[in-house]
């Protein structure tokens, strides 16, 4: 990635991904604009240190998981905010009510989510919000793969109880 046009190609190819990313970890919009340009002056800057030892995906992940927890240090906060990530459903077939209840369901999903410790909720969004397999991961988070599928499989038995919990709270309120 040394010419401008694989530069480009690049940033086409990961810039709405690190921004999805960054938007599920902090509350502001703009927050999540400056931190994405903030990985890619990083990647353009450090483009020579890439060896090639690991996946490219995990490397500008790992440049993106860092510069997070630098702007959550400076900031001290914690990830929040995460109702207005909703992706809007395309399918023309499904009712409105029907795509109101998956997007309920989906915000009170990754609300669970916030609230669960800062490593659990990184790695479930690093797995589903940006579809890193477990491998990349656990180089990203400097973690075993044994280590990361053990948290996985922990932080979804946590959320599940969160979720089981809340609903059963929500059933004796109505």
């Amino acid at each position: 990635m040394h010419t401008p046009a694989e530069y480009q190609h690049m940033y086409g190819e990961y810039c709405n991904k690190i921004y999805r990313y960054f938007r599920r970890r902090v509350a502001s919009k703009w927050d999540a604009e400056d931190l994405t340009a903030t990985v890619f002056l990083k990647v353009y800057a450090k483009q020579a240190q890439y060896d090639g030892r690991y996946p490219f995906r995990a490397w500008i992940y790992r440049i993106a998981h860092n510069t997070l927890v630098d702007f959550l240090r400076k900031r001290r906060e914690q990830p929040v905010d995460i109702e207005c990530l909703e992706r809007t459903e395309t399918d023309v077939a499904v009712l409105p009510e029907q795509q109101l209840l998956r997007k309920e369901s989906r915000s009170q999903l990754w609300e669970q989510v916030g609230r669960l410790t800062a490593e659990q909720a990184a790695l479930l969004t690093l797995k589903y919000q940006a579809g890193l397999p477990t491998e990349e991961i656990a180089a990203l988070l400097g973690k075993s793969t044994n280590a990361i599928k053990a948290s996985h499989h922990r932080a979804l038995k946590q959320l599940h109880r969160r979720l089981v919990l809340r609903k059963s709270r929500k059933g004796w309120e109505s």
